[in-house]
C-alpha cells in the first residue's frame, strides 16, 4: 500500500488566499501521487488548511477527500515532537510504501520529515512551481519534485561504515555498507572489510585472497606481508606470526580489550621460545624426542615429569625457556625477569585464563613492552615486520 505522509502549515499569513493556494498545492502533491491513504502531520491551527483541502477536493472532484489520518503535533517548534511523531508512524506502516512530502509547515516540522525520509530511506518530495505576488506558488504551476537526499545518506553510512573498520568492527562495517544506495566500488570495500575480518580472526589465507584483487595503494605492504606469511616454510613462519600476534594485542588493547591481548601476548611469548628453539637447535617444544636432550645436555633429570610414555617431551612456556636457559640461549634470562614472570602469573589469574580477576590496562601495556623487546631478540626486522602487519586506518 502506498503511504503518503505530509506536513500540513497555515501559509506565511492568515489571510484566506493563502490558505486557498497552499491547500491548492497539497491537493496536486496527492493527484501527482495517488497514495492508498494520506497521514497529515499538523498543528491545531492546520485543521483549516484541511478543511480547505477538503472543500476544494469535494468542489473539483465531487466527493470526499478519504482515506486520511491527521496526527496532531501540539509543539510544532519542538523538534523531538515532531521527529517521533514521524519516526512513530513510520514504524506503523513499515511494510507499506512510504512517501514523504515536506512542502508545507514549520521549519522544524519539514527538518524532521526531511530527516525521517533520510534515516529511513523514503523518497522526499516538495511542492514548487512558478512563484507569484509574496513568493505564493501559482495554483495550477505545482509540480511535485523528488529531493535526492540519498547522496547525503550514502555519505553518512560511508563515513559510518569507515569509522566501523578503523574500530575493528567489521560487522558493522558491513551493515553499513550494504544499505548504501550508490557507492563507486562498493564491492571492492565489502572485499576490504572481509579480508581484515579474517586476518583479524588469524584466516591469513582468506584475508589474502580477499585483498588479492584490490588495487589500492595503501593496502600493498599488507599484501606483501600476507603473501610472505602464507607463502614462508613451516621453520620460518613464525617470524610474521608473531609481529602479526603483536599486533592483534595491540588492537584489542585499544578496543579496551585487555584480557584478550594479555591472552594474545602470553602465546606470542610461548611462540618466541618454539621459534628459537626450532630455528637455532631443531627442537620441537611440542615434540622433543627424549635422545635428543641427551645428547645436548649433561644432567636432563628436571625433564623427567614431562616425559610421556613414549618418551617424548612436550614443554609449555616457562619450560621452553628454561631449556634455552640450560643450552646457554641469551632468551634464557627471561625466566630470570620477575616481572615478566608476575606479568604471565596474572594472566594465569585472569578470566580467560585460569582465574576471575580482570587483567590491568597498566599490566597489558606492560607486557605489550616485554613482548616487543623479547621478539626484537629473534627477530632482526621487528619494527619492519610490525609496520607492514598493521591495519590501515581509513
Amino acid at each position: 500500500m502506498k503511504i503518503l505522509f505530509m506536513t500540513v502549515g497555515t501559509g506565511v499569513g492568515s489571510d484566506e488566499e493563502r490558505i486557498r493556494n497552499l491547500a491548492h498545492g497539497l491537493l496536486s502533491s496527492i493527484r501527482s501521487h495517488t497514495p492508498d491513504k494520506m497521514v497529515f502531520f499538523g498543528s491545531e491551527e492546520s485543521m483549516k488548511t484541511l478543511e480547505e483541502m477538503k472543500r476544494q477536493y469535494l468542489e473539483e472532484e465531487d466527493k470526499e477527500l478519504a482515506g486520511y489520518e491527521f496526527v496532531r503535533i501540539d509543539r510544532i517548534d519542538d523538534f523531538y515532537e515532531c521527529y517521533r511523531s514521524m519516526e512513530e508512524k513510520i514504524k506503523e506502516y513499515k511494510d507499506d510504501d512510504i512517501l514523504i512530502d515536506y512542502t508545507s509547515g514549520t521549519k522544524t516540522m519539514t527538518t524532521s520529515a526531511a530527516i525521517v525520509a533520510m534515516l529511513y530511506q523514503k523518497k522526499l518530495f516538495l511542492t514548487t512551481g512558478k512563484r507569484g505576488k509574496n513568493g505564493v506558488v501559482i495554483p495550477g504551476t505545482e509540480e511535485a519534485r523528488e529531493q535526492n537526499l540519498f547522496a547525503a545518506y550514502d555519505k553518512y553510512l560511508f563515513d559510518k561504515a569507515m569509522e566501523a573498520f578503523n574500530s575493528y568492527r567489521y560487522e558493522d562495517a558491513r551493515v553499513y555498507l550494504k544499505h548504501i544506495v550508490e557507492l563507486k566500488d562498493k564491492d571492492v570495500y565489502m572485499k576490504i572489510v572481509d579480508a581484515y575480518d579474517h586476518w583479524d580472526k588469524f584466516d591469513h589465507r582468506s584475508a589474502l585472497e580477499k585483498l588479492r584483487d584490490v588495487k589500492i595503494d595503501i593496502f600493498n605492504k599488507n599484501k606483501s606481508f600476507l603473501g610472505r606469511l602464507n607463502n614462508e616454510r613451516d621453520t620460518m613462519v613464525e617470524e610474521f606470526l608473531i609481529p602479526d600476534l603483536i599486533n592483534n594485542a595491540s588492537r584489542r588493547m585499544s578496543e579496551g580489550k585487555y584480557d584478550d591481548a594479555v591472552a594474545r601476548l602470553y602465546r606470542c611469548i610461548e611462540m618466541i621460545a618454539q621459534y628459537r628453539l626450532k630455528l637455532k637447535y631443531g627442537l620441537n617444544p611440542s615434540r622433543i624426542e627424549w635422545g635428543d636432550l641427551e645428547t645436548r645436555l649433561d644432567d636432563i633429570s628436571k625433564y623427567e615429569v614431562e616425559k610421556d610414555k613414549d618418551g617424548v617431551i612436550r614443554l609449555a612456556l616457562r619450560k621452553s625457556y628454561e631449556l634455552l636457559q640450560d643450552l646457554r640461549d641469551d632468551l634464557g634470562g627471561v625466566v630470570e625477569d620477575k616481572e615478566l614472570m608476575d606479568l604471565l602469573t596474572r594472566r594465569n589469574s585472569s578470566i580467560l585464563a585460569h582465574g576471575v580477576k580482570p587483567v590491568s590496562r597498566e599490566d597489558a601495556e606492560k607486557l605489550l613492552g616485554k613482548t616487543k623487546s623479547i621478539s626484537g631478540v629473534v627477530i632482526n626486522r621487528l619494527d619492519s615486520l610490525l609496520e607492514t602487519s598493521r591495519f590501515p586506518r581509513l
